[in-house]
């Protein structure tokens, strides 16, 4: 971890902190971004460092890795945290990056203890009662970072971050019996997802889990180390003179992964809806001309000087004995020879 320089405060920087804690994610992403207002990333780092802290710790044991993942983490925020899709979804993109920059930190490790492989494999049933809640947990967190965000986000809010539904719909803008209903399925989802592991959990074990995570104690100064190199990061300072080269090439291949994730979802979406738009064009000029011609596929009635007179359901032989004389009148012949006419 990289520490710099201890910044004094002052009355009124304590207050302008104050004023911004206020704010909510997109007004605070906002003014980093577009205003250059580094004590608005502050107030993130401080919101959401005990959540990201939290995920860190769990996968890497050894506190300097976790110190490396967390600054990692919101490292990446300032690279890609002016292309979110919706900032108010900030907290589960944040823990989902603190997952994966864990994740590979631990990849890169030179030398790794037999418990910590184990950890990584899959648990069978057998070994449910021997997990303590820490295994259980990263197992959970695992199965998380994999679920869609609008199941993951209730999780992580409510879960993990202690957030009632009110609280957690005040913040997403939804109505507070979407929250209700996502964390229903969310947590279907989750058992699910763990019985194709092997873990038969239920609802209660998993809630149970959940609240036996304890809320990460963050230390002041790698949250002000955090926020120093964000700024330094923001105003073009390249990642090796601020962190280590092996947490620099974690958040560059952090960034390469998701920016690979979005090349290829962004031409697929487009594929699959130029085929879509093919597709049903060709349905509708099909059904368009079987419709057209079961329109123009009826029994007209007689033409009478250009006009189509109303059909008139008579037996056939009067149809043609009108015809008959139709055609004798018209052409002046005898109506014998109009009907053998080939």
């Amino acid at each position: 971890m990289t520490s710099g320089p201890a910044v004094a405060s002052s009355p009124r920087s304590a207050c302008q902190s104050a004023d911004l804690s206020a704010l909510k994610d997109d007004q605070l992403l906002s003014r980093f971004f577009l205003e250059r207002e580094d004590a608005a990333f502050g107030v993130l780092v401080e919101r959401y460092g005990p959540l990201v802290y939290g995920v860190c710790r769990r996968i890497l044991p050894d506190s300097n890795d976790a110190e490396d993942a967390f600054q990692a983490t919101f490292l990446v925020l300032v690279r890609k945290g002016g292309t979110l899709r919706d900032p108010r979804a900030l907290a589960s993109w944040l823990y989902g990056v603190a997952y994966r920059t864990a994740r590979k930190l631990k990849a890169k490790a030179a030398l790794r203890t037999r418990s910590e492989r184990q950890a990584s494999e899959m648990p069978t049933k057998s070994d449910v009662s021997e997990m303590t809640y820490d295994e259980l947990q990263a197992v959970l967190d695992e199965e998380i970072s994999q679920l869609p965000e609008k199941y993951a986000l209730p999780l992580v809010l409510c879960y993990l971050e202690g957030k009632t539904n009110a609280q957690a719909a005040a913040q997403l803008g939804w109505p507070e019996g979407s929250i209700s209903r996502r964390l229903s399925r969310a947590r279907e989802l989750l058992r699910s997802r763990l019985a194709r592991r092997g873990l038969a959990l239920s609802a209660a074990l998993i809630t149970a889990v959940f609240a036996s995570t304890a809320i990460a104690a963050v230390s002041h100064e790698l949250l002000a180390s955090t926020t120093r190199a964000a700024t330094l990061a923001a105003s073009g300072v390249s990642l090796d003179e601020i962190v280590s080269p092996a947490t620099a090439k974690v958040v560059n291949d952090v960034i390469a992964g998701m920016s690979a994730t979005s090349k290829f979802s962004i031409p697929t979406v487009v594929t699959l809806a130029s085929i879509l738009l093919i597709v049903t064009t060709g349905l509708w000029q099909l059904g368009t001309a079987a419709h057209a011609s079961n329109l123009f596929n009826f029994r007209r009635g007689p033409n009478v000087h250009g006009l189509t007179t109303t059909p008139v359901s008579t037996p056939a032989i009067g149809v043609s004995a009108t015809a008959d004389a139709s055609c004798a009148t018209s052409c002046g012949a005898p109506a014998t020879s109009c009907s053998t006419a080939p």
